[in-house]
């Protein structure tokens, strides 16, 4: 008996004629390893040395290809492109790698705004917003970024409690125990808020004199460069507390 036996026909993508002998378009790892070290190299000198350096057109050719590889990838593109050395065209890759960081990073995110629904503050921070006006994220995000709720923290430059606050400015703004939770962010509170009234309503001047003082903002005709990682941090919390709060 003769049994049958069936053939899968697969067609290939890219079909080439004999005088071409079979030439493949894949590139070898090796090759493309070497194109971007050798951009590495390239970026930092002038052109003519890099032609000098390499010693061929064609060697020229490879190092701006890889080095336009690397300004894609630092530009924040994940599609990377090389050139088929058969047709002279230009493939496009996708970084799924990089993917599935973006991915990691978001479900990052979501985790972090989640854990940040309640502090064991709560009811103080929302009496300090009701009775200065000021947004209970805001109060929360500065307590966050100062002593991470920590009610007995103390800094190497004196600031003390939840708030952070100086022992002057404390005492400025009524407060009698800087170790006591309540009044400590009873005092934060009134003293952002009297930033914000001074500098208009600007959340980030606020924030950067309620950091490094209303003088240095007014020294430095703004924000002090060393006050904006707070800000920003500051911020981020904001946001993370507005998150978690607004998905219940």
């Amino acid at each position: 008996m003769i049994q049958s036996v069936s053939y899968l026909h697969i067609k290939p993508l890219v079909a080439y004629s004999a005088k071409e002998k079979g030439v493949t378009t894949l590139i070898p790892f090796d090759t493309v390893l070497n194109s971007e070290q050798t951009a590495a190299g390239v970026q930092g000198a002038s052109e003519g040395d890099a032609k000098e350096e390499n010693g061929s057109q064609a060697d020229a050719n490879t190092a701006k290809d890889a080095s336009e590889t690397v300004d894609a990838r630092n530009a924040g593109d994940q599609k990377v492109m090389y050139r088929d050395p058969v047709t002279g065209k230009n493939i496009v890759y996708v970084d799924v790698t990089e993917e599935a960081k973006e991915t990691d990073s978001s479900a990052e995110k979501t985790t972090s705004a989640t854990s940040m629904k309640k502090t064991k503050y709560d009811a103080y921070f929302k009496k300090a917003a009701q009775r200065y006006g000021v947004s209970e994220s805001l109060l929360k995000a500065i307590a966050k970024a100062e002593s991470n709720f920590n009610a007995k923290d103390v800094s190497s430059a004196g600031a003390k409690g939840v708030m952070q606050l100086m022992p002057v400015t404390a005492r400025s703004l009524g407060v009698k125990d800087v170790f006591d939770p309540e009044q400590n962010i009873m005092g934060g509170a009134k003293c952002i808020k009297q930033k914000l009234k001074e500098f208009n309503g600007n959340v980030r001047l606020a924030l950067a004199a309620y950091n490094a003082g209303s003088g240095a903002v007014k020294r430095h005709g703004g924000i002090p460069s060393y006050c904006k990682n707070y800000i920003n941090k500051v911020l981020s919390y904001k946001e993370a507390f507005e998150t978690a709060s607004a998905v219940g």
